[in-house]
């Protein structure tokens, strides 16, 4: 009899009509933004590849693909990643994108790289090859984590 409970609570959980506990449900998934302004999983899947090309240094993200997702500065967004990711064929814990407003400044998409050390990385960026890149790729580690940079400059100056 107890399995029949259970079995029926889980069916009534996965309904409609549990909002409470569909609420708590998405409560344990993983925290989209450090800054509290999460896009849902379907948000970040269509963001997703633009941001990846932007991390690898193949495209320029226009602040455009950012739309609905409020910066925590002007022309700054901090976003955790809502489900496993990689650039370069690293797993990034954190991507942090900076897209000068007045345009003048360029921009920067910088990942940061969890479980692997500096030297895996440049490893790594070898590996993956001189390709045809929009800005420069640099790898550095300024404190626990290694952090995956393309900076973009823009404008003739």
């Amino acid at each position: 009899r107890p399995r029949r409970q259970t079995s029926r609570s889980i069916s009534t959980a996965s309904g409609l009509e549990n909002q409470p506990m569909r609420l708590l449900l998405l409560a344990a998934m993983p925290v989209v933004l450090f800054d509290g302004n999460a896009p849902n999983l379907e948000h970040w899947l269509t963001i997703e590849p633009a941001v990846q090309a932007a991390l690898e240094c193949r495209q320029a993200l226009p602040a455009a693909t950012l739309r609905g997702i409020p910066p925590s500065e002007p022309g700054n967004w901090t976003l955790t990643p809502a489900r496993s990711f990689t650039v370069f064929g690293l797993p990034v814990a954190q991507v942090r994108l900076f897209i000068d407003p007045d345009g003048e400044l360029g921009a920067s998409y910088t990942a940061v790289i969890e479980k692997r050390s500096l030297e895996q990385v440049n490893r790594q960026l070898e590996f993956a090859g001189n390709r045809e890149r929009i800005g420069q790729l640099s790898a550095d580690q300024p404190g626990q984590h290694i952090e995956l940079t393309c900076t973009v400059v823009t404008g003739s100056g």
